[in-house]
């Protein structure tokens, strides 16, 4: 085992940090950043647990493989690149690449490897990519068919997603726009959900015609006749995104009014079909808002948007609780008008938060409003908050204090006695993560000492959002074939 485990001279000359370790198996994650700041290493440390039950397994380990690089970041170029392997020590692909022709993934306009404490790693990739150190990153084995299309394809050994509108090669690299990625993605997925639909009523028909002759008085065979609807014409159908095919007993409206007409019968005769069914809707919408929010947050909106579009789109607000929330109003008046009748104050949106209406307040600033100084309030690192991120504090603080003095009277002006501003979050969205250590640093210690306003930026939102959808995809069994 000593043999085995024992580590290459180094040849990065860098400090390590210890980037996790995995509860299974005791390896371990080592992150490295070389002296002169522009390329961090991630890499795989073997532990012992790990070796054991590789060697179980089958997996023969050669000392000069070790520690694995699995992950490296272009700090210049803002390029992470990714070598995808199989990670799980009780298999015997353990330590194996995971595809035949693409040995790296990359991407562009990535934020550098942070070690977050009590969080580890965590990568912002595209929907669909592994985003854990430990799964070996690469992509959810459903799609890896959109990194097996390139197996053909002479002299290539990387895939870089970009923001490109064309696909292209660039030496051993293919350049795939993550829009595409997106379309071809949504459309493959919608073809396996159609293959499998097909092929599960073809069983439940086949089995009805089979059995139920035998123990149902009258009942006649071939009497649960299928929709003609051919297979093949199904998958087409949904990889070009052409909705359902027709046919002589369906189409895709009188499928959903049939099951519109039907819910309260298949809660109680199919419950399982019938959350499996709304699993997936919920899946394929949050699917659609993450694409929908990633592609505006490229664009330089103003607050009237985003206020509308959280407005249209509020499931993204109630991810920032961890109760049930609901719209209450937005554009609210929270109060402040004086004896002239001016002077009132408006909150973008008012939430009911947890079970006893509480009111929570969120105040929507843009993705372009800057969080720090432009210049260092201390040489050399220290950056303040900026106005917008001050004054968005106290816009809030200023909210909620009118708020709680006029709740009374405006319970009673619109007859909801139910809601309360006993104890009011508040909430400010506003501009993106900074990209440097030092800003990132100033920002964390302003927003940290912040006891009554949560603020939170965009792109944090997105991740939640991300991250919800990758629990919501995840099954304890996903396969690992090689």
């Amino acid at each position: 085992m000593a043999d085995t485990t024992k580590e290459p001279e180094n040849t990065y000359n860098s400090t390590p940090i210890d980037a996790g370790t995995h509860p299974e198996d005791q390896s371990t994650l080592v992150l490295e950043t070389i002296p002169d700041g522009k390329t961090q290493y991630l890499s795989y440390h073997l532990g012992t647990k790990a070796f054991q039950r590789g060697k179980a397994a089958g997996v023969e380990f050669h000392e000069s493989e070790w520690p694995l690089l699995i992950a490296e970041y272009d700090l210049s170029k803002r390029v992470l690149t990714t070598y995808p392997t199989w990670l799980r020590s009780n298999q015997n692909n353990f330590t194996k690449a995971k595809y035949r022709t693409i040995k790296r993934i990359s991407f562009e306009n990535q934020d550098p490897m942070e070690v977050q404490e009590g969080f580890g790693l965590f990568f912002d990739l595209p929907t669909g990519f592994r985003r854990t150190p430990f799964e070996g990153f690469g992509v959810d084995p459903r799609i890896r068919y959109i990194i097996d299309a390139f197996d053909d394809v002479s002299g290539i050994v990387g895939l870089t997603i970009c923001d490109d509108s064309d696909i292209s090669i660039d030496g051993e690299e293919v350049r795939l726009p993550e829009s595409i990625y997106h379309e071809v993605r949504l459309n493959i997925n919608r073809a396996h959900e159609a293959a499998v639909a097909f092929a599960n009523g073809e069983k439940q028909s086949y089995l009805k015609n089979r059995l139920l002759p035998s123990v149902v008085p009258g009942f006649v065979g071939e009497e649960y006749e299928r929709p003609a609807v051919d297979l093949q014409d199904t998958v087409r159908t949904a990889l070009v995104k052409k909705g359902t095919p027709r046919s002589r007993n369906s189409n895709t409206s009188a499928a959903v009014r049939t099951v519109m007409r039907s819910v309260a019968e298949l809660a109680q005769d199919n419950p399982v079909e019938l959350f499996q069914l709304s699993e997936r809707i919920e899946v394929v919408s949050l699917e659609m808002l993450i694409e929908s929010m990633t592609k505006e947050m490229a664009k330089r909106h103003k607050e009237g948007f985003w206020q509308a579009y959280f407005l249209e789109n509020p499931f993204v607000l109630k991810i920032l609780f961890g109760l049930p929330v609901v719209m209450y109003t937005s554009q609210a008046s929270v109060g402040g008008m004086g004896m002239e009748r001016t002077g009132e104050k408006y909150a973008d949106y008012l939430l009911e938060a947890g079970m006893f209406g509480n009111l929570a307040i969120v105040e929507i600033k843009t993705t372009e409003t800057p969080l720090l100084t432009k210049q260092a309030y201390r040489l050399p690192s220290l950056y303040g908050p900026s106005v917008d991120l001050a004054g968005g504090v106290n816009q809030l603080l200023d909210q909620r204090l009118k708020l709680i003095k006029s709740i009374a009277q405006k319970k009673e002006d619109d007859g909801n006695y139910h809601v309360q501003a006993w104890s009011t979050p508040c909430i400010l969205i506003i501009g993106v993560n900074p990209t440097e250590p030092d800003l990132q640093r100033s920002f964390e210690i302003y927003r940290g000492s912040q006891r009554d306003v949560l603020v939170i930026t965009f792109d944090e939102l997105l991740i939640k959002l991300k991250a919800l959808h990758e629990f919501l995809i995840t099954k304890p069994d996903d396969a690992q074939s090689p």
